[in-house]
């Protein structure tokens, strides 16, 4: 009895193996190269992403080699990302099948977001950072995606891996901070005078800060120039 069994097993998978190999499929994944590929021919060739809604989006065949999709009349509407576009099927060369497909198309860009966690107050570098491919769409004029205004940078918030840079959460360097002890440059036809000075905010290079003369009490706008000076503006 088992070995009788064993044999109907064996034979079983035999034909099951036989079947399978002479059943060609055409995926939803299938569909949509074809229609990207359309899509290129029309001379919309930035990545993107498509949904399918509408049409029929898999096909199967017995005893077929090969199997084609032919993708034509494509017609799309940029303002809401829908198109339309005619598959025809072929098997092994014979026209089987046509649809009607119906869906959203999505173009796609690349953006600069952390490739990991990274704590507030770090200096992005590029090896900190990584690239991915996110729907134009839910890109907003808020987000800083480019390498360049990225790295450099000082992170005012924590961020997480893979999310993406807003202007609030980076911000320039801060050379010096509220309260440090600082000195401060006068300079004028040649001569030049340094004296103490607090810094009354904080302040990147470049930006103009208050201080206040550690002497005199003085209060006066001065350009931040390094980590420990500054330069009085008249």
């Amino acid at each position: 009895m088992n070995k009788f069994w064993g044999i109907f097993v064996f034979a079983l998978s035999f034909v099951s193996s036989v079947y399978a190999a002479s059943l060609a499929v055409l995926t939803e994944d299938d569909m949509i190269s074809a229609i990207k590929k359309e899509f290129a021919e029309e001379g919309v060739d930035t990545p993107m992403e498509l949904e399918l809604f509408g049409g029929k989006t898999s096909y199967s065949f017995e005893n077929v080699q090969k199997l084609k999709v032919m993708v034509s009349h494509l017609k799309y509407d940029e303002e809401q990302n829908k198109f339309s576009a005619t598959a025809e099927i072929f098997a092994d060369g014979v026209a089987k099948d046509k649809t009607i497909l119906n869906g959203r198309y999505y173009l796609l860009q690349n953006v600069w977001v952390p490739a990991e966690d990274i704590e507030k107050g770090t200096v992005l570098t590029e090896d900190m950072l990584k690239t991915i491919s996110v729907r134009e769409n839910r890109i907003k004029s808020s987000h800083v995606t480019e390498l360049e205004k990225l790295v450099g940078s000082e992170v005012k918030k924590t961020m997480k891996a893979g999310k993406m840079f807003t202007d609030r959460d980076i911000g320039q360097v801060i050379l010096i901070k509220k309260g440090k002890i600082v000195t401060a440059v006068y300079k004028a036809k040649g001569l030049q005078i340094t004296t103490k000075a607090e810094a009354l905010e904080d302040g990147a290079a470049g930006q103009m800060i208050g201080m206040t003369n550690l002497k005199s009490g003085k209060k006066f706008q001065a350009r931040v120039t390094g980590a420990e000076t500054v330069e009085i503006q008249e």
